[in-house]
């Protein structure tokens, strides 16, 4: 009975530990992410700086071109969203395209796949991390 129990306190001890891990070790979203939608109708670059909490916002397609710098979000680590501060504010870069287009933005990220998700409402573009060049840098 005593081994037993020092097995069941090894496991719980060890199980614990690992959890720990896991929590501190979690992926959060940092880097480059490159998107597309409709074979490049509309192209997208999130840079997302995560230290400093903001991130940069390129997309280029269907007659726009959004170039929005220094957009401060807070990350949820429990459901993996981006709260995009100014969102609301329309004198802000993202909230003034959302107000003046009636459009809806949702960021998620998946710590998972290292995938950001941009939704919409009417379509989502899905960020993988970019290849050395980005979709706006020229070639050197």
């Amino acid at each position: 009975m005593k081994y037993i129990l020092r097995a069941v306190a090894a496991a719980a001890a060890f199980t614990a530990t690992l959890a720990v891990f896991v929590l501190i070790t979690e992926r959060v979203p940092n880097g480059s992410y490159c998107g597309r939608y409709a074979s490049d109708l509309v192209v997208g670059n999130v840079s997302v700086r995560y230290e400093e909490r903001d991130f940069d916002l390129t997309m280029k397609g269907l007659g726009m071109n959004l170039n929005c710098k220094k957009e401060k979000f807070e990350y949820d680590m429990a459901t993996h969203h981006l709260l995009v501060l100014g969102i609301n504010d329309p004198r802000d870069c993202i909230g003034s395209v959302i107000k003046s287009t009636g459009l809806s933005l949702d960021v998620t990220y998946d710590p998972t796949l290292d995938i950001i998700t941009l939704d919409f409402g009417f379509t989502r573009i899905l960020c993988k991390k970019c290849a050395t060049l980005s979709y706006f840098r020229g070639v050197l």
